[in-house]
């Protein structure tokens, strides 16, 4: 037996940085590997026995360093890729979009992209909220990364929908219609199956009313029958503000008698203040398909799923199918134009979103 080095056994440090899936993908992967704090080994003198040994350790040693910051990363797995699916577009912040007001947002961030922020309480109406700030780039300490914050708000101001002074307030960033490069690579339309990714988190103590309030939808833009959502995610809680909880709710072609309602259900406790991934996926049809699983980021825990084949995913005539997310929500008995107050549960609220990836591929008409 001898004493040997430790470092001639072991490099002083590695550092490998690497993953960046897509440009508006914002998952990097950095692992470090430190230098071990000993200064001898004892090994043996006949060869074959120390090579075992040197190899045992640099396994222990990869193991017991990479395991835990492996573990401790954000390793959610997309479907989109196995099953088919071509990335076609997205969008998420980055550190320069810090500071930019919403115009400049919608005019030089999402319209090059295909996306827009058209509904908002930015309004010159009865309704509006001009010097208001709704929708911002922050950054975020638990991602480490820049995200979107949409604002809605009771006091000092009641915003309304668009300027409007009804019964409503609308926030809402939506994939664009208009934009004819990305009209129809971002939007659904008929028989087409799209997969949409994107994180969120919901601050503690948000107070829902038993009306609506939508944090996305699924909306056709045109047709007979475009008033209601196909799909949204939806806050709701009893009428004295207990029993708070995130929906998955489901509307079928109007008058036909085939909407599901409630498709999944969570206590809200279990998104406050954490981070989640969504992966929604969507066949385009009368008979269609619908599937959506919620994540939680910090421990992989499933906190929501739902699955239904032979599902009204379709409005009469429709040519597109817009993507929206945000606040959009009841003033639960309010009425601005009115003077009717708002429901006394309601008061300013902020939604954290990031990381929009859309995933689409064609169908088979039948």
């Amino acid at each position: 037996m001898q004493f040997v080095p430790a470092h001639s056994i072991f490099t002083d440090l590695y550092k490998v940085s690497h993953f960046t899936q897509y440009p508006m993908e914002s998952r990097r992967f950095t692992r470090f590997w430190s230098p071990v704090e000993v200064q001898y080994i004892l090994v043996p003198n006949n060869q074959k026995t120390m090579k075992r040994i040197i190899t045992l350790l640099f396994v222990t040693f990869f193991i017991c360093t990479s395991l835990p910051l492996l573990l401790a990363q954000e390793v959610i797995p997309s479907t989109a890729e196995v099953k088919g699916y071509k990335l076609v577009g997205g969008v998420t912040p980055e550190v320069k979009h810090i500071g930019w007001k919403y115009d400049a947002l919608h005019r030089d961030f999402f319209v090059p992209v295909g996306f827009d922020y058209s509904e908002h309480p930015h309004s010159s109406g009865p309704a509006g909220h001009m010097d208001g700030v709704h929708l911002a780039v922050i950054h975020d300490e638990a991602l480490n990364k820049p995200v979107f914050r949409f604002d809605i708000h009771i006091t000092l101001v009641i915003d309304g929908d668009r300027g409007s002074a009804g019964d409503r307030q609308r926030n809402e960033l939506k994939t664009s219609h208009t934009n004819r490069d990305w009209r129809d690579l971002l939007n659904g339309q008929q028989d087409k199956w799209q997969l949409l990714e994107w994180k969120m988190m919901i601050p503690k103590d948000w107070q829902p009313t038993p009306n609506f309030c939508h944090i996305h939808q699924i909306k056709a833009q045109d047709g007979p029958n475009n008033g209601s959502p196909i799909i949204t995610i939806t806050l709701r809680a009893n009428r004295d503000g207990s029993n708070k909880r995130l929906h998955v709710e489901h509307n079928s072609e109007g008058g036909s008698g085939r909407s599901l309602g409630t498709l999944a259900q969570a206590p809200l406790s279990e998104f406050e203040d954490e981070w989640v991934h969504i992966e929604q996926e969507m066949h385009f049809r009368h008979n269609g398909f619908f599937s959506i699983k919620i994540t939680r980021i910090r421990d992989g825990k499933v906190l929501l799923t739902a699955e239904r084949d032979n599902i009204d995913m379709y409005r009469r005539e429709a040519t597109v199918l817009r993507s929206k997310h945000g606040i959009y929500r009841s003033l639960a008995g309010g009425n601005i134009g009115r003077n009717v107050p708002p429901n006394p549960l309601l008061k300013n609220e902020s939604l954290y979103l990031c990381d929009f990836l859309v995933y689409e591929k064609e169908g088979k008409l039948k």
